[in-house]
């Protein structure tokens, strides 16, 4: 398989407007709200792949019974994240996957 050139890089943070806050609404009083992370699907059965996960994805994350995450960027995992892994048993692979150069 070959993967074509690449103009854009491969891992580029993005922003992302913090969800909105639903305080107050009565149809989700009590009830945990679960926020996918940006381009969230499944692969196989108990496989999945996303973008990068924030602290507003955590109780959606959670409730997948991950046992493992594979991280493709050259970047340091941040710390709130490494924390979300430690308390919930997940294991973190890191590829530092550069950048295609032509």
């Amino acid at each position: 398989m070959t993967v074509g050139a690449f103009e854009e890089d491969i891992c580029t943070p993005i922003k992302v407007s913090p969800p909105p806050d639903v305080g107050g609404d009565s149809a989700t009083d009590g009830e945990e709200l679960f926020v996918p992370p940006l381009n969230f699907a499944m692969v196989d059965d108990g496989v999945f792949r996303s973008g990068f996960p924030y602290s507003a994805n955590f109780s959606f994350l959670r409730s997948l019974g991950l046992r493992s995450i594979i991280y493709l960027c050259p970047e340091p995992y941040p710390e709130t994240n490494n924390e979300f892994l430690k308390v919930n048993g997940i294991r973190l692979f890191q590829f530092n996957i550069e950048r295609c150069k032509v």
